[in-house]
């Protein structure tokens, strides 16, 4: 039987409103085998348990484990070789670059989300069975939560314009450039029967919450790039299976233009219409949501994932957060591909968000830290399907806490009407994290890893991907090249034509 007191001259146990949380002064958190036991104050904990090994001081602040709710790689884009650029020509960018080792490369993701406290982390990848075991074994060796999110499409994958779908983007091909976008479509697209199938297998290894630190969702890549016939499918596997949807939804102005274009409506609001949004269902970016695309999330219980770095550095825009908020809807935060530093560090992404949605406006609304805090623990444990057993410090919650030092934080002076929650969302990066427990187990203690070697995964990747180019990685780059200016002059002939501010972010109708 394992049992740890960790103390901090504050636990930060949950936040209880925008301007206030749930906090214990000079406490402590005592956990045996993985579960919170007692939270309270820390001399009174110590004599109860005076064996018990100590972990903290009264410099230190205890936090719940922070919750990454939407990712997909280690090494990021840019590391690959691929620019910022809007999301279209960006995701074809990608197509050309290197393959690197699925279980290597979110081995290396998890060893840097935990290095600014991330205990959780939902990821996004394909449906494949083998692809999901080598993904989730990598975060279950660095001793993660992972919620796997199981992405499929059938159709339309790269072009969403105004226009239409992929084929509307083949008239504008030579002939030969449109066969060979027609093959590649023809390979990067299972049909509905296969997706399900394979969506069908995960469900009866991950769904039924086998292992305490795995769950799965499923993953519909978008609307328009999944048939009605496999998103209603999906929507029944997933009530069936009592698993969570995650699905990418109006990230861009072009995604919305699609949807008006082929249904007279917005993405979400189709999605509405095939009974599909629910309160097991995440909505990712939702940069181009109107106000009755919010109204009607509301209405359904649907919850935002915001992606504040990925929207800046696509140019996607800014997601309306503030009105989400407003309007009760349960707010989730994620690094995507990358954070703002090109990294993983879910702190840095929390100051980015609190001071993004400003408003240049005395009485307007913005996140408070309060509420970036819980997107970032509570909210994001939801999102994950850890919802009833992480993101708050409570007895019978599982013990996922974060260490963190108010050396750096405090110093040289901070006056004492700042609360260490804003403190910490102000103020704290990843280089003040000291120890991250995930499930009663000290995963990372003294800025080191106690289940893996960072250095050593560094170097394997280095060498993995110091090797030439191999036929296929060349043939798909030569492919992304010469499909990118077609791709681009599609997609501009999406862009609105009225006369706009200085700065176009998002819409409300």
């Amino acid at each position: 039987m394992t049992s740890a007191i960790i103390r901090g001259k504050l636990i930060i146990c949950r936040v209880m409103g925008s301007g206030s949380a749930e906090t214990i002064s000079d406490g402590a958190v005592f956990q045996q085998d993985g579960d919170i036991v007692d939270v309270g104050k820390y001399q009174h904990l110590r004599g109860r348990h005076p064996e018990v090994e100590v972990m903290g001081s009264s410099d230190h602040v205890v936090m719940p484990g922070l919750v990454n709710s939407h990712s997909h790689v280690g090494l990021t884009p840019f590391q690959l070789g691929v620019h910022d650029q809007p999301l279209e020509l960006w995701g074809l960018a990608r197509l050309g670059g290197r393959d690197v080792d699925p279980y290597l490369d979110h081995l290396y993701a998890a060893t840097q989300m935990i290095e600014s406290g991330v205990a959780t982390v939902e990821v996004m990848q394909g449906a494949d069975v083998e692809l999901a075991e080598k993904i989730i074994k990598a975060y279950l060796d660095a001793g993660m939560r992972v919620s796997y999110g199981a992405s499929v499409r059938d159709q339309n994958y790269l072009a969403a314009g105004a226009q239409g779908g992929a084929e509307d983007f083949l008239l504008q091909l030579p002939t030969e450039l449109a066969k060979r976008f027609k093959s590649f479509m023809s390979r990067a697209c299972l049909s509905t029967e296969q997706n399900v199938s394979n969506l069908q297998r995960l469900c009866g290894k991950y769904a039924d919450n086998q292992n305490e630190r795995v769950r799965l969702s499923l993953a519909p890549s978008n609307v328009h790039r999944c048939s009605d016939e496999l998103l209603v499918q999906l929507k029944e596997l997933a009530t069936k299976h009592k698993v969570g949807i995650h699905i990418h939804l109006q990230e861009t102005e072009s995604q919305k233009a699609y949807g008006l274009r082929v249904w007279g409506k917005t993405p979400l609001q189709h999605l509405n219409d095939l009974g599909f949004l629910g309160r097991d269902v995440t909505c990712a970016h939702c940069v181009w949501v109107t106000e009755e695309d919010i109204r009607t999330m509301s209405d359904t219980g649907a919850r935002a994932c915001h992606l504040a770095s990925s929207n800046l550095r696509l140019r996607s825009g800014i997601a309306p957060i503030n009105r989400l908020l407003q309007m009760g809807i349960r707010v989730s935060l994620g690094t995507d591909e990358a954070g703002i530093n090109d990294d993983k560090d879910i702190l840095q992404e929390m100051r980015l968000v609190l001071n993004l949605h400003r408003v240049p406006d005395a009485e307007g609304s913005f996140p408070t830290a309060y509420q970036v805090f819980q997107m970032a623990t509570e909210n994001g444990a939801y999102v994950t399907g850890f919802g009833d057993r992480i993101g708050t410090l409570a007895p019978g919650k599982r013990a996922d806490l974060v260490l963190l030092n108010l050396r750096n934080i405090e110093s040289p002076y901070l006056e004492s009407n700042v609360s260490a929650l804003e403190a910490v969302v102000q103020r704290g990066r990843s280089l003040d994290v000291e120890m991250v427990m995930i499930d009663g187990e000290v995963v990372f203690r003294d800025r080191q890893s106690t289940r893996v070697d960072k250095e050593a995964v560094c170097k394997e990747i280095s060498k993995s991907l110091s090797r030439p180019l191999q036929a296929h990685e060349l043939e798909a780059k030569e492919f992304s090249d010469q499909l990118a200016p077609y791709l681009r002059r599609f997609c501009a002939k999406t862009a609105r034509r009225e006369p706009r501010p200085y700065y176009h972010y998002n819409a409300r109708s």
